[in-house]
């Protein structure tokens, strides 16, 4: 019996075809630079994910800390750790965010005062 061995190839293993990264610069679609345009919801959204993903996991290691079987395995340092990574997340996301929303804030408040 012959057997029909079929080559498939891997799909995460194709080379992808390279994004092209926006031009702080480039204008969109409204004559307005990109970066003036309103943060998307799913940007705040992903941040509370990340957020909750850290507490659900700094949670859990609370947890396992309080098991006697796992004392001295460097469950706390390893919390540690995770709350700093959170911190240093959220402030530069945080920062970001600022930044992008003062230019925002300012453009569209110039534009208002314009069309007064």
């Amino acid at each position: 019996m012959a057997t029909n061995k079929v080559k498939r190839s891997i799909h995460l293993a194709q080379p992808q075809p390279q994004r092209s990264r926006r031009s702080p610069n480039r204008l969109t679609s409204n004559n307005e630079p990109a970066e003036l345009t309103p943060v998307k919801s799913h940007v705040y959204h992903a941040i509370a994910e990340l957020n909750a993903g850290l507490e659900k996991a700094i949670h859990n290691l609370q947890i396992l800390q309080g098991n006697r079987m796992f004392g001295a395995s460097g469950l706390s340092a390893m919390n540690h750790v995770l709350r700093g990574i959170r911190a240093r997340a959220n402030h530069q996301l945080m920062m970001a965010l600022n930044e992008r929303e003062t230019a925002n804030a300012g453009h569209f408040q110039q534009r208002q005062e314009e069309n007064r």
